[in-house]
């Protein structure tokens, strides 16, 4: 039995990568007492430094027309800043303690808010400040009980979500995996990425410690993140992961390749990407490298001692914050050229993060075209009596479910041939093609339609 993909091609829930260009950047700096928060103009240059206040820890991302801060350790809160006069346009809890890392968004009403000290993914709505729901993610925590969700990036109606899995009472060293769990948008379920594994699968990734943000390649349709593995070891690298077929693809390019520790990364395409990286006495360097010759290509910076941190591309430019005490300031660089255009944008604090006016975090899909099909879950699983699918198509076809066993063998056809458009109910009363009832264990259902199949797991219990 092939793994087969989830019910979505390109599902046109949410915007896509901005119809406009970048025209802001937003520089989020901090000495870890203080934060600040300034803004500076692409073209031409031009910094406002020091326009808003948020906590002394935060990361930023954009979204519909806002700022949002999420002001993590000892915040707990999301910030809502507009981007043009820099006032605070709403500010709400998360919970406190949760140490809240991450925001994205299914819609202008629904946002979902990863909290690092807990196991419990919120969703919000960023209009009003709500807490409307919780996702829970404990079943992926690891021997200190917390699956540390970090970063969020939303591809259709799917939310891909990292969990670091570090133990944080054994010096943060990484637990034996690095997993990205998937969240349905539309129902809020987690989405079983491997039928064949008993229970409901995350993505399982080659590397630990996926620590850096995602980062999406349309030509390939594949997301990329960074696993940093244990610090001070090469053992991580930038690895691919196919968000259709919901498993890894593979290794960019490793940490020994790229002589360090990935802490931030930029995708450019398999001849160019950029990455910042700490080597083993923990100095940071920006370099380029290329995933087609699995080598780094040259090093742009190094400022001496752990000083640089994030870096975001805009167009043509990548923008990179030196966080310094000395010399704190934001570099940008000709992504064409490699080198230093126009002079530094020097505010009060050191800069940590940055985000530009275009929203972060959000692919509308993959493949092309409406989605034509989609496969629910069977429900309910367990089942005693019997359960039931629901096939959808957005055009009429061909259809067809199927009951296997766990050995591979056809049990019973639950559906098959022409099918009009729209929901087609089907149930299954728990019985093969004779008319006996299965035996418990684990079974599969698969359906096909609209060129596609999947696989959805059923356990029948005495």
């Amino acid at each position: 039995m092939r793994r087969t993909a989830v019910a979505f091609t390109a599902a046109l829930m949410l915007a896509a990568h901005g119809a406009h260009a970048q025209t802001k950047a937003f520089v989020y700096g901090t000495d870890y007492s203080t934060g600040s928060l300034s803004a500076a103009t692409l073209q031409p240059r031009a910094a406002a430094c020091d326009v808003a206040s948020p906590h002394s820890d935060a990361s930023l991302r954009f979204y519909g027309g806002q700022l949002y801060v999420v002001n993590r350790f000892g915040g707990d809160n999301i910030q809502v800043v507009n981007p043009a006069t820099y006032a605070t346009v709403r500010q709400f809890s998360v919970g406190n303690g949760s140490n809240p890392h991450d925001i994205a968004f299914a819609s202008a009403t629904k946002a979902y808010v990863t909290r690092y000290q807990s196991n419990d993914l919120w969703i919000v709505n960023p209009a009003t400040g709500a807490h409307t729901g919780t996702v829970s993610l404990a079943a992926f925590a690891d021997a200190d009980g917390f699956c540390e969700m970090d970063r969020l990036h939303v591809v259709g109606p799917l939310l891909f979500v990292s969990l670091e899995r570090i133990r944080t009472d054994q010096g943060y060293a990484p637990d034996d995996s690095g997993l990205v769990a998937v969240v349905d948008m539309r129902t809020d379920a987690i989405v079983d990425c491997d039928a064949s594994v008993a229970g409901t699968q995350a993505i399982l990734l080659p590397k630990t410690n996926p620590f850096t943000a995602f980062q999406f390649d349309a030509a390939t349709s594949r997301l990329l993140i960074g696993c940093a593995g244990a610090f001070g070891v090469l053992d991580g690298g930038i690895v691919r992961i196919d968000p259709v077929q919901l498993r890894a693809d593979g290794v960019a390019i490793g940490e020994a390749a790229l002589g360090g520790d990935v802490n931030d990364f930029v995708w450019g395409g398999p001849q160019k990407s950029w990455a910042v990286t700490a080597d083993p006495s923990f100095t940071t360097h920006l370099v380029t490298w290329s995933a087609q010759s699995g080598a780094v290509l040259a090093t742009l910076w190094t400022p001496g001692g752990y000083d640089l941190a994030d870096i975001e591309r805009a167009g043509n430019e990548l923008w990179v914050c030196n966080n310094s005490f000395s010399t704190p300031r934001v570099r940008v660089f000709s992504t064409v050229t490699d080198a230093v255009t126009g002079s530094d944008v020097v505010c009060s604090l050191p800069p940590v993060a940055l985000s530009f006016d275009l929203a972060s975090g959000q692919v509308a899909g993959v493949g092309g075209g409406e989605a034509r099909a989609s496969f629910s879950a069977a429900a309910p699983s367990p089942a005693r009596r019997a359960t039931a699918v629901s096939l959808t198509l957005a055009e009429p076809g061909e259809a067809g479910v199927v009951v296997f066993d766990a050995a591979g063998r056809r049990v019973r056809t639950l559906l098959g041939g022409s099918q009009p458009a729209g929901a087609v109910h089907v149930g299954w009363d728990l019985a093969d093609g004779a008319g006996e009832r299965v035996a418990p264990g684990l079974y599969l259902v698969r359906a096909e339609a609209a060129g596609r199949s999947w696989i959805r797991r059923v356990i029948v219990l005495d």
